[in-house]
């Protein structure tokens, strides 16, 4: 089974869907267990703490960690997030 993990990072800015200066981007990877490395999702938040907000709120609803970089690109943080199936229960799954 694949690990599927959520990353917040700055954006990356070399590429023709280059984020702008200063942005910050959400990769969700491992969808659908693809587990080739390959970031199969990727989202743009014009601050960190939006992205942050956004990783925690995924990464809790999907059962998955989240890893926070720095500027420089290391991981600055790490939760690892399990799914409550009481919760999924609440919400009628």
């Amino acid at each position: 089974m694949t690990s599927r993990s959520i990353h917040v990072l700055p954006a990356a800015t070399d590429n023709d869907n280059a984020a702008r200066d200063g942005e910050w981007a959400l990769t969700i990877e491992g969808i659908d267990g693809m587990g080739d490395g390959e970031d199969a999702t990727a989202l743009h938040f014009p601050t960190q703490e939006a992205a942050i907000a956004a990783g925690w709120r995924r990464a809790r609803q999907d059962g998955v960690s989240l890893c926070i970089h720095g500027r420089d690109g290391l991981v600055r943080e790490r939760r690892i997030y399990c799914r409550d199936p009481r919760a999924m229960s609440r919400l009628g799954h």
